[in-house]
């Protein structure tokens, strides 16, 4: 056994469907190149490696997004009722006990986490990494450690569980773990400087950055200010050398900015990053999983994007309607939002291929909100994506939900899972939400079909 290993492992997705935008488990990257600095010996488990596991079944190069391989398994029982197929999304079984056979024992085990109701995913993996590695001491982080920590505790038990930042808390562990010590009151919670430990990638195509963490703004329905209480921004010289890095070192020339708020602050941050990419002369595609504020996008701003080499662009609008957008912090009008259309057409960019984020499924929100936010995406020529709401502990919506009935402090994160519509009613039943995807599929196709 290396009194120096450190496991990091990134679970299984569990869910009735899944795509891959990109993502890499940055959190744990995060946490892994801190414990690195201090002499640890880091090793990396990603079950969503989609270029490392799919390359096994096939020799076809696989896309820098697309669908994860699924395996079929049960639904828990709480869930029986939905009439889809519930699966592991990620590297087969199989696939990960082979993988288990070849590693040594590492000591510590450290498992993130994500969306809340993916947790049957980070139990069947614990119990994997387990039976192989009973004396591994065990731990779990991440987003449903944080949201759900007593939930989380009694179900995957792990031998100590981190909610919030990670970095510091991690090393706590790792020095207890292996018998060391340090004065930690030098460090600080997070450290978001240099390079991230990407050799753990066999194989990387893509890479996806995180120039920031949290967001100024407190949008009613996101626990973004619970999970990162503090908005700070990079400096933009240390994200350009990242993206340098990767592309002269790694050969990589697709990035996907994961930032909750990219374009805050964007005469100094976004702006010189930008600025820097095109001065190195580095040909590369930017894409945007997450909405980017619409009303921060001007004319420079949008000729930036279109020279530096975004491809994918998706806008934060949510919603029309007055009520929404103020739970939405009012980030977007309709005249930021036109005022944005406008900017990235002229920059060079075509309508039909700038998305639009819509939410779906707020307590107390009626058919024809989102009906006539849709339509007016589709007058505007730009594409709308629904997104379902997740009711997430620790925001106003989450209390909304609670007083409706439709959720309750001690329930089983299973029920929060956005394919249930979890905040439906009988005026605003689940059948009417898939007339609405069916019409944003509808005006979609119109959109791309006139353009």
């Amino acid at each position: 056994m290396n009194k120096q290993h450190i496991l990091l492992v990134n679970p299984w997705i569990a869910d009735f469907a899944a795509y891959d935008l990109w993502a890499k488990p940055l959190g744990l990257l995060y946490i892994g190149k801190f414990l690195r600095s201090f002499g640890y010996d880091i090793r990396l488990i990603d079950l969503m490696d989609r270029q490392c596991w799919d390359k096994c079944a096939s020799m076809t190069p696989i896309s820098s997004r697309g669908k994860y391989h699924k395996t079929i398994v049960p639904k828990p029982a709480i869930i029986a009722h939905i009439p889809r197929r519930y699966g592991l999304y990620g590297a087969s079984p199989e696939q990960f006990l082979s993988v288990l056979q070849t590693i040594d024992i590492p000591k510590l085990i450290l498992v993130t986490s994500h969306m809340s109701y993916w947790y049957p995913g980070v139990l069947e993996t614990v119990k994997s990494l387990l039976k192989f590695f009973p004396e591994s001491k065990l731990v779990l982080g991440g987003t449903y450690a944080t949201l759900f920590p007593d939930h989380a505790r009694q179900t995957i038990q792990p031998d100590y569980l981190i909610t919030g930042y990670g970095e510091k808390r991690a090393l706590q562990i790792a020095d207890s773990v292996f018998g060391k010590s340090r004065d930690y009151t030098r460090f600080p919670n997070i450290n978001d400087s240099g390079i991230l430990p990407w050799d753990l990638y066999p194989k990387l195509t893509v890479a996806p950055l995180l120039t920031s963490r949290g967001c100024p703004m407190h949008c009613d329905y996101c626990a973004t200010p619970f999970l990162n209480p503090h908005f700070t921004q990079r400096i933009p010289e240390n994200v350009i050398n990242e993206i340098l890095f990767l592309n002269n070192e790694k050969n990589i020339q697709e990035f996907a900015f994961y930032d909750d708020a990219l374009f805050a602050n964007k005469t100094h941050h976004i702006i010189p990053i930008l600025k820097g990419i095109i001065k190195h002369k580095v040909r590369v595609k930017f894409h945007s999983p997450n909405g980017l504020f619409a009303r921060e996008i001007d004319a420079e701003l949008a000729l930036l994007m279109k020279e530096s080499g975004f491809k994918t662009i998706r806008l934060s609008l949510e919603s029309i309607v007055p009520e929404i957008q103020k739970a939405s912090t009012n980030k977007v009008s309709r005249h930021n939002y036109e005022y944005a259309l406008s900017n990235l057409e002229t920059a060079g960019f075509k309508r039909k291929d700038i998305e639009t984020y819509l939410i779906m499924g707020l307590p107390g929100q009626k058919y024809s909100d989102i009906d006539i936010t849709l339509r007016y995406v589709f007058e505007q020529g730009a594409i709308s994506r629904l997104a379902s709401y997740t009711p997430i502990p620790f925001t106003r919506y989450w209390n909304l939900a609670k007083i409706s009935g439709h959720v309750w402090d001690d329930m089983d994160p299973l029920l929060t899972n956005n394919t249930l519509y979890p905040c439906a009613t009988a005026d605003f039943p689940k059948e009417r939400f898939a007339e609405l995807r069916q019409l944003s599929n509808q005006l979609n196709a119109d959109v791309k079909s006139k353009n």
